[in-house]
């Protein structure tokens, strides 16, 4: 023990002469202290660089797995829009019944018995799933055919004062629609232009002043709230009774029968029973009833027509002001049996001679696909709006 006393005395006291004489400097780099030192400093450098490293790394990993499955569903909405526009044209060319034989096969109708009209179930498509569904925009109120190119106001503006009145909304909406959309600063008696109104809010814009591109243009117009149009309130919302989801009548297509349309004709289900009452539908977003695609410097152009065989109740009810309820219901039964061929069978509900009649229709130009494709890692929904006739695309959209 006093050896071992002994010993640590003499080298600390030896260790004490080298670093008084030559510095701790000196002493570190002729010992194996200062190898150990650098080992640690570097190892400590190490496992910061290493650890910060891979979290970086994982997060630009996982990045690029989105924007592959985010491109992914997005190219599978193009194939699923494809696939839409086929169905559109087997309907135009009247080869429905070449897979099912149930629908309706005139091509000079459209109703909710063609083809398109089907609620088609999810099918899969690489790693993913996509979700086809097509609206008939002539079922809808063209707001851009409010005004012509010779008329500061058209029927149309009847029609969607009725609308909004339906809705408990105030009709002075449809003359703040007309100054958004008419090429003059001159105000409508209950409108807004852009030096009265528009130019005072925070912050100011001006009113547009022309046809509108998107539906979505409502939200900028005096009147329209966000919760007005998209349905969430406003007006006798939650006070209005016996609603439906819709009145469209049997659209669906069993989904274990979808694999076998292109191998086997399919028959749709019979339904023995009476075709529910038909009644306002649940949906009050606007979009689901107003549209801006169509003609509307020509008037009445077939494109901004209504379509009778797919209108909406609360459209069809906004038609005139001496249609009923009961005159409503009876339409809707009748077409959910057979379609309207003609617009002339259409003025035994309206009555002769209605002058609404000339801007209806039984046939269908411009419909609106929407189509949602997702995979395990990604989702993308995408909507066109698609000319039929001269097959052109009149606008598109898409969100991850």
């Amino acid at each position: 023990m006093n050896n071992l006393f002994r010993r640590f005395i003499e080298n600390y006291s030896r260790r004490k002469k080298i670093i008084e004489s030559d510095g701790i400097k000196s002493y570190l780099l002729n010992t194996s202290g200062y190898i150990l030192l650098i080992v640690l400093i570097i190892s400590a450098f190490l496992a910061s660089f290493t650890s910060d490293f891979f979290f970086q790394t994982s997060i630009y990993i996982s990045s690029l797995k989105r924007t592959r499955a985010n491109l992914e569903c997005e190219y599978m909405g193009i194939s699923g829009f494809e696939i839409a526009k086929a169905i559109i044209e087997i309907d135009r060319l009247g080869m429905s019944t070449g897979f099912l034989p149930n629908l309706n096969n005139n091509r000079n109708i459209d109703s909710y018995m063609d083809i398109w009209a089907l609620d088609f179930p999810e099918f899969p498509i690489l790693d993913g799933t996509i979700k086809i569904s097509i609206e008939d925009e002539n079922s809808k109120i063209n707001i851009n055919a409010l005004i012509s190119e010779f008329a500061p106001s058209t029927k149309y503006y009847g029609i969607l004062q009725r609308f909004f009145v339906n809705m408990g909304l105030p009709m002075d909406i449809a003359d703040a629609i007309i100054d958004w959309i008419d090429p003059d600063d001159s105000r409508f008696p209950y409108g807004a232009e852009s030096s009265c109104y528009y130019q005072t809010l925070s912050p100011p814009y001006r009113a547009k002043n022309a046809p509108a591109d998107s539906i979505d243009e409502l939200l900028l117009v005096k009147g329209i709230t966000p919760e007005i149009f998209y349905g969430l309130g406003g007006g006798n919302y939650g006070l209005e009774k016996n609603l439906v989801e819709h009145n469209k009548g049997n659209i669906t297509l069993p989904e274990e029968k979808l694999e076998d349309l292109n191998a086997h004709p399919v028959n749709m289900p019979e339904d023995d029973n009476e075709p529910p009452m038909a009644g306002k539908e649940q949906d009050r977003r606007l979009d689901k009833y107003l549209r801006v695609h169509g003609e509307w410097m020509q008037y009445p152009d077939e494109s901004s027509k209504i379509n009778i065989n797919t209108a909406s109740y609360r459209v069809l009810i906004s038609l005139t002001d001496d249609i009923s309820e009961e005159t409503v219901q009876e339409i809707i039964k009748k077409r959910n049996l057979e379609p309207f061929k003609t617009v002339d069978e259409i003025s035994a509900f309206t009555g002769k001679g209605n002058t609404v009649n000339s801007l209806l229709t039984v046939k269908s130009h411009i419909f609106k696909i929407t189509i949602t494709s997702a995979n395990l890692n990604g989702r993308y929904k995408s909507v066109y709006y698609y000319d039929r006739d001269n097959k052109k695309i009149l606008y598109c959209s898409g969100e991850y």
